[in-house]
Formats: C-alpha cells, sequence, structure tokens
C-alpha cells in the first residue's frame, strides 16, 4: 500500500469552537485527498510560560519532522510568546512547507480568513433585510488584525448603501465584556445617543452589551438591534438568543490543507464541501430564532449534557486514584475511555522514565522537557484490541498506529500527559471517520489522568523510600551485603522454603584469614578495603538465586535453595579463591587474602535444624583453619605458594603436574594432596581458574577474538574452552563480554 502523505497542526486549545471549527475544515480536506493529520495541542494556554503552561508546551518536541510532509501553524491560536519565538525557530530549520493559518506571517507563507467579506455579511442583514441606517460598529483592539478587517467590512456594508460612517461610530474595544459593558453605560446614560443597531465583533461583546441593557429596561430587539459575530454562543449562555455569523473557520481550515497539498506536491485540489456559512438569526433582531440551527444547537447540546452527567456520576477521579501500581491505574482509565465522546481510537504512551528514574537521593531529576529514546505504549483502544500493555517503542515514530496499514485516513490528537512541570508522556485521540475534535470533558479527563499517574508515582516513591529504611536495617553500611540480621531472615526462609518444596539448600560459610594483622599493621582503612574485596569475592560467586551477607568483621556466608548440583558449593569456592588469587598477583599488596571454607549443600534431613547445619558449617571452618595453619607450617609451604603465584601471574603456559613434581622431588599423588590442603582447591582445578580469571579479564577489556582469548589463555582447542567457560562461570564468553559492556553485574 502506497504511503498516506501525513500532515502535522500546530495549535493549542483544540477543544475550543474556533479552532474545532478549523480542524473539521482540515480533517475533511486532508480525507478527501486520502492524507493523515497529526495534531499536537496543548491542553492549557496561559500567556505566561508558568512551570505548568512549559510543560503542556513539551508536546512540540515530541514531533518528528521527518516523519510529517508539512505543516500548519495555527500560530495565533498560541498566547505563549515565548512559545511562538521558540516554534518560529524549530520550524524555520525544517525542510518540509510550513502555512501560517489564521494570521499574518513575515517569516511563513500564510492564509487568513476573509473577515471583511464576513463582517459585511453580517452588516448586510441589519441594512438590507431591517433596514435599519444608523449603525454602530463595535470591534476588538485597533491593532488586532481581525478587528481592523472586521471595519473595513462594516464600512463596506455602509458604503455600499450609501451611508457615512463618521469615526465616534467605530468603537475598539477588547474583545470582551468590559468594552461592550462601558458602551452599554454610554447609552443608558444618554451620553451616547441609541442607535438602531449594534454590530459586535464577537458574541461574548454581543452578550454582554444586551444583558446590560435588558437589566437597565432597554428591550431588544424592539428599542435597538444587537447582532454577534462567531456563532459561538448556544442559547443557554445569553438571556436572549444572539443573532450572529458563523465564521468561515472550516473553510479556512480546508483551504490551508488545499495550499499546503500544493506547496507539498505541486498540484492543485479541489476544495471539500464546507458546512454552513452565513447570517445564523436569533432574538436579538426581529427575525427571531433560526429553527434549523437551534435544532441543530439542542442536538449538539443534549449530546454534550449526556457525557457531562455520565462524566459526573462516573467518580472516575475517585475510581483512578485509589490503585498503587501503574497497570492497575491503567485499567481504571481504559475502563473510562468511554466517556470521551465520540472516540473511536485511545492511545496513552508513557515516557520510558516517566517516574524520574526513582532516584530517592535527588527526587528533584526528572524529565520536564524533551522525550526519551523509547516510549512504553500503556493504553491501546481501537477497533480490534482494548488492552493495557507494556509494548515499546521509539519515540521517533511518535506512534505506532501511524505506521500500520489503514483502510482510510485518520486524525491524530496529540496532547500532553504531565503534573506541573513532571513530564510524563503523550495522550491521543482519534475519531476515525467523524470529523470532530475532542472537547471539554476531554480537559478534565486527561487532568484526572494526569493526577492518577501522578498518585501512583508518589505511592512508588514511598514504597522505595520505606524500603530503603527497611534495607538499611538489614544491610552492612560497608558492603553493601546482608548484615547479620538480614542473614539470620533471609537464610531462615530459604531454609523453610527448601523443606517445604523439597529443594537443596546451601550455606557456604568463608572466614578470612588475616583481617585482623591486617588492621593492626596496616590501619583500620586498610582493613575495610581488604574487606570490600573478601565481599566482592563472595559476591561474584553468587546467582541471582543466592544472597550474600557479611555475617562477622571478615565472616561471610551464601545462603540459597534450588535444584543444586551437588558440586556447587565447591564451584563457589573456587571462584572466591580465583578472584582473591587474582587480587593477590595484580594488587601487589604487601599482605595476601586467603579464606577457609565451610558449606553444606544438600536436601534436609528429616528432624535437622538451621542451627544444627550453622553448627555443622561453622565447625568446618574451623578445621579448615586448623588445617592451614597446620600446612603453612609444612616445609613445602612456601615453595607451593610460590608455585601459585607462578601459575597466576602466567596462566596460559603448560602446567602438568609431573613437572611440578619432578622440580619439588614428589610423587603425584603426594603433590595433589598437598596442594589441596595448602589451598583448598586441587592443582588441576586451580589452573583451570587462573585461566578463566584471565580470559574473563580479556573478554572485558579488549575486542579480540572469542578464539584469539582462547588461545592467549592456555586453550589449544577452542570448543573446549567455551564448555569450560561455561561450566565454571554459568554463562559463554560472548554473554559475559556483552553484559560486562553494558554495566551488568556478572
Amino acid at each position: 500500500m502506497k504511503k498516506r502523505l501525513l500532515i502535522g497542526v500546530i495549535a493549542c486549545e483544540t477543544e475550543q469552537l474556533m479552532q474545532r471549527r478549523l480542524m473539521k475544515g482540515i480533517s475533511a480536506q486532508a480525507f478527501s485527498l486520502d492524507m493523515d493529520v497529526a495534531v499536537f495541542s496543548c491542553i492549557t494556554n496561559s500567556p505566561e510560560l508558568t512551570p505548568h503552561q512549559s510543560s503542556e508546551c513539551n508536546i512540540f518536541n515530541y514531533m518528528n519532522f521527518q516523519l510529517l510532509d508539512g505543516i500548519l501553524y495555527l500560530r495565533n491560536s498560541i498566547h505563549a510568546e515565548e512559545t511562538k519565538r521558540r516554534l518560529d525557530r524549530m520550524l524555520a530549520e525544517q525542510k518540509i512547507p510550513v502555512l501560517v493559518l489564521d494570521t499574518v506571517s513575515e517569516q511563513f507563507p500564510y492564509l487568513t480568513m476573509d473577515d471583511r467579506a464576513g463582517f459585511a455579511a453580517i452588516t448586510e442583514h441589519l441594512l438590507g433585510t431591517h433596514g435599519l441606517t444608523d449603525l454602530i460598529c463595535l470591534t476588538g483592539p485597533e491593532s488586532n488584525q481581525t478587528a481592523v478587517q472586521r471595519v473595513l467590512g462594516f464600512r463596506d456594508a455602509m458604503e455600499a448603501h450609501h451611508l457615512s460612517v463618521p469615526d465616534e461610530n467605530i468603537i475598539y474595544g477588547d474583545y470582551w465584556y468590559g468594552s461592550a459593558k462601558a458602551l452599554a453605560a454610554e447609552l443608558i446614560s444618554g451620553k451616547r445617543k441609541m442607535p438602531q443597531g449594534v454590530v459586535c465583533g464577537n458574541d461574548p461583546m454581543a452578550k454582554a452589551l444586551c444583558h446590560e441593557l435588558i437589566a437597565n429596561g432597554v428591550r431588544i430587539p424592539e428599542d435597538v438591534v444587537v447582532t454577534g459575530y462567531d456563532a459561538s454562543l448556544t442559547e443557554a449562555q445569553s438571556l436572549i438568543s444572539l443573532t450572529s455569523y458563523v465564521r468561515r473557520n472550516f473553510r479556512l481550515g480546508a483551504q490551508g490543507v488545499q495550499k499546503l497539498y500544493q506547496m507539498m506536491t505541486g498540484e492543485t485540489c479541489a476544495l471539500t464541501e464546507t458546512e454552513r456559512i452565513g447570517v445564523i438569526t436569533g432574538d436579538s433582531c426581529p427575525c427571531g430564532t433560526d429553527l434549523d440551527y437551534l435544532k441543530h444547537q439542542i442536538r449538539v447540546e443534549e449530546q454534550l449534557d449526556d457525557y457531562r452527567t455520565m462524566f459526573r456520576t462516573s467518580n472516575m477521579g475517585i475510581h483512578v486514584t485509589r490503585h498503587e501500581t501503574l497497570d492497575s491505574c491503567m485499567d481504571e482509565v481504559r475502563k473510562n475511555i468511554y466517556l470521551i465522546r465520540g472516540v473511536a481510537e485511545y492511545y496513552l504512551c508513557l515516557c520510558e522514565d516517566w517516574e524520574g528514574g526513582g532516584a530517592l537521593e535527588n527526587p528533584s531529576e526528572y524529565r520536564r522537557e524533551g522525550f526519551p529514546q523509547h516510549m512504553l505504549l500503556k493504553i491501546l483502544h481501537n477497533s480490534s484490541e482494548h488492552m493495557v500493555c507494556t509494548k515499546p517503542f521509539p519515540s521517533a515514530k511518535m506512534l505506532p498506529r501511524l505506521h500500520e496499514e489503514r483502510e482510510k485516513p485518520a486524525t491524530f490528537f496529540f496532547s500532553p500527559v504531565h503534573h506541573d512541570d513532571r513530564f510524563f508522556g503523550v495522550s491521543v485521540t482519534c475519531f476515525g471517520e467523524r470529523l470532530d475534535t475532542y472537547d471539554n470533558i476531554y480537559c478534565e479527563w486527561i487532568a484526572m489522568v494526569n493526577t492518577a499517574l501522578e498518585f501512583v508515582r508518589m505511592q512508588n516513591y514511598l514504597k522505595r523510600f520505606n524500603n530503603r529504611i527497611y534495607l538499611s536495617s538489614i544491610r552492612d553500611a560497608l558492603t553493601g551485603l546482608y548484615n547479620r540480621t538480614g542473614y539470620e531472615k533471609f537464610s531462615e526462609e530459604c531454609f523453610t522454603a527448601a523443606k517445604n518444596e523439597h529443594r537443596r539448600f546451601l550455606l557456604l560459610y568463608a572466614g578470612f584469614d588475616s583481617l585482623r594483622q591486617i588492621n593492626e599493621t596496616y590501619g583500620h582503612s586498610e582493613g575495610d578495603s581488604a574487606v570490600t574485596v573478601l565481599a566482592n569475592a563472595m559476591n561474584n560467586s553468587c546467582t541471582t538465586y543466592e544472597r550474600c551477607a557479611r555475617i562477622e568483621d571478615a565472616d561471610f556466608a551464601i545462603v540459597g535453595y534450588q535444584d543444586y548440583e551437588m558440586d556447587a558449593c565447591q564451584r563457589m569456592m573456587y571462584a572466591v579463591s580465583g578472584y582473591l588469587e587474582h587480587y593477590n598477583q595484580s594488587s601487589r599488596k604487601p599482605y595476601k587474602l586467603s579464606a577457609s571454607f565451610g558449606f553444606f549443600c544438600d536436601y534436609i534431613p528429616d528432624g535437622v535444624t538451621l542451627d544444627d547445619i550453622r553448627a555443622s558449617v561453622t565447625q568446618q571452618i574451623e578445621e579448615s583453619r586448623a588445617s592451614r595453619q597446620s600446612e603453612k607450617a609444612s616445609p613445602y609451604y612456601r615453595e607451593f605458594v610460590s608455585l601459585r603465584e607462578r601459575i597466576y601471574s602466567n596462566p596460559q603456559e603448560d602446567w602438568s603436574i609431573d613437572s611440578m613434581c619432578r622440580d619439588l622431588i614428589l610423587s603425584r599423588g603426594y603433590f595433589q594432596k598437598l596442594y589441596t590442603r595448602c589451598f583448598g582447591i586441587s592443582f588441576t582445578q586451580d589452573v583451570i581458574n587462573s585461566r578463566i580469571e584471565l580470559s574473563k579479564r580479556l573478554l572485558s577489556s579488549t575486542d579480540y577474538s572469542i578464539a584469539y582469548i582462547a588461545d592467549q589463555s592456555g586453550y589449544s582447542n577452542y570448543v573446549h574452552f567455551m564448555h569450560q567457560f561455561k561450566k565454571n562461570v554459568g554463562i559463554t564468553p560472548t554473554e559475559y563480554r556483552r553484559r560486562k559492556r553494558q554495566g551488568e553485574e556478572v
């Protein structure tokens, strides 16, 4: 299927009537050309860039201009001047066509509405239909382009009837209630002569003028006729229905797409059919209410009232803020999508770092602007799927749905999801084939979603904070491992689980020698450094299924329960011994670190308690220490220590038992027995450990091939190296290198 063209729209307050009519025209014309539309719009629109408003405007950073074929820029809909200037700079850097709608631009091509003709038409209604000749024009600020255009339209109609327009009959106001009330005061007091009619520049001024005059006994339309412009007010919003004019917003939107299409493709296209444009009569002129338009307004209002009632009685605000987890909260939000009037599709996308990283140390660090590399699609709602999920996608794609094949084009409305200046993500609505936008109810709806996300974030933060307090009571401050309290708690849990699930229980004690001597000789700072090395040696020998604890100054424990092999503890001891030997060789410290071990790894026999196992393992350690002391007195001890240092310095050499036996003049069996007594590990396994340690260093610090590293580590057979590495480390060399480079623990 040929890729559809995609145009972007930049706007604010898309739910407001003027923008809604523009959007309908944009969508209608785009759909007729089989084009998709992506609208990026703020919900709030403050002229001041408060932290909240700055976070709102972050939605414009989500636009990927490489995916867009053109931009319609509703610059006049944005109130914050700094945001306008930033968008101007951003759009000027793009290579796609940009068209400004509804305001003059010196920087970009623009298309404005013919307010002059529209205002002439509403004035002509009073002149031609009702035969009035004495009229006043109340417009907006004199510096405002649309206000000036409306004055010109007023003059055009008057001059067409050969009527003069005195300067005092043109009043520049504020497009709001203040100027209308000021005019009413002048008319009521007699300071200004009551005219036959007043043509107001918009409906709010017409409404305020009517209310003030009626309140002071002036009859409308008998004493004076009043008209509005824009047809933006309903019957329920005014004491009297207004004669007004449906501004050409729909047509302007359609014309904008028509012109942008020509800028993008070089081709011309026909303009789509437009909605009704012209004078809408009400009771503020002698024509009375336009019943057809009134019926339309009533239908619209009744539908809105239905949704307002549903929204008010849904208790959504309570339901979405009672959840403690993100997914349960999102599921509640999903259940309330029905409150978005007319929605066909809905998507909620969160920044992958929406919680701010959860940093307890610096909670002020969180996302205020921009977007991460990936987003998380959390709510997916369309004709085929209605679910809460966690689907990562590149932020550059904006929305996966944009890239899926669809039978018909669609308009997607992107709005910000945030709490004050803490940015969470984007909310996306789509109304299918309907020419519609979201409304004020949606604005309240998404505000509740924002609050719910902040509630979940705070709940998670407090959980982590409380957990940190709890962990501080069971963690060792120096090493970060469990302390004795944590060890006792976890070992009891593992013991009970192993017994109930009939699995092997593992308990390994390691008592490190000479810590007291290091403290007394080199100081406690050096002793703390040694303890940290010992902790790392123990922790690195664990898998994800065990926990490591520092239970005394130099005594450590590993505890776990799984379907262990019988030699699990031996492999852990080899790993610890290898780590320490490598440290001894590379650190150049004046002392050597070594350990004595005791262990249990088996199914728990009936009647055996955890204290029984602890006592047995402690006894093994004492025996191991005593044995090591006697071994150090052996005449061969220094020779074996020297031999071991050479092995770990040059593990790639061909270390054979027979050559060692010849050098020391020992039998093969006696050599192996003495070596194992001295170091708690066989000579063959120690050589393997030294080679594996060298290969691990090369894997993490070089880009050498696996085959080259195998050869450099003393393995002539590449496959044999792979098998031994996997057996000793638990993962392949390739996986080890990948994890190390990604900063993962191995």
